[in-house]
């Protein structure tokens, strides 16, 4: 059983682990339901020849499902976290480098929206996320110093605040 944070931090640490794992089990679920509307969308960054992109386009929303839930149920809490963080900071350069080309994307984030996208909306939304990313990830890293790592007690593993 893992325990509940007591500190201020650590609950809203907890409080935004779970927010940034649901989204992005909930935008892997969005890309996974419509491979074809995510193959195109990764099209229009024009980064990714076939058959690579349509290996992208399925393969993506898994690892984001993945990487969700590690948060959401708290194992492997830094690993989630790691690849969270590199998948935002390779989206972040995708659209810096196709803004930089003058492309016309759908960025695909969140499903099958077929509209381009706003390059101002999607990199400060990408810069916000990873920061929360990499901020919990520093947190957790930063806890685990001050605290010790997970401690055995009574023959069960006890793991840290959020």
């Amino acid at each position: 059983m893992i325990p509940l944070p007591r500190t201020i931090p650590g609950i809203i640490a907890l409080t935004l682990r779970m927010a940034l794992g649901a989204l992005f089990v909930w935008t892997g679920w969005e890309k996974a339901q419509d491979p074809n509307a995510f193959l195109f969308s990764i099209r229009s960054f024009h980064l990714l020849d076939d058959p690579y992109a349509a290996w992208v386009a399925m393969g993506l929303p898994w690892l984001e499902i993945f990487a969700g839930a590690a948060l959401l149920i708290g194992v492997c809490v830094e690993g989630g976290l790691a690849v969270i963080a590199g998948m935002l900071a390779v989206f972040l350069w995708a659209i810096i480098y196709s803004w930089q080309r003058g492309l016309d994307i759908n960025c695909g984030c969140f499903g099958g929206d077929a509209a381009t996208s706003d390059y101002h909306e999607l990199i400060t939304r990408d810069v916000g996320l990873l920061t929360l990313a990499l901020g919990l990830l520093i947190h957790r890293w930063w806890d685990g110093k001050r605290n010790g790592p997970a401690r055995e007690v009574s023959g069960r593993s006890v793991q840290r605040d959020a």
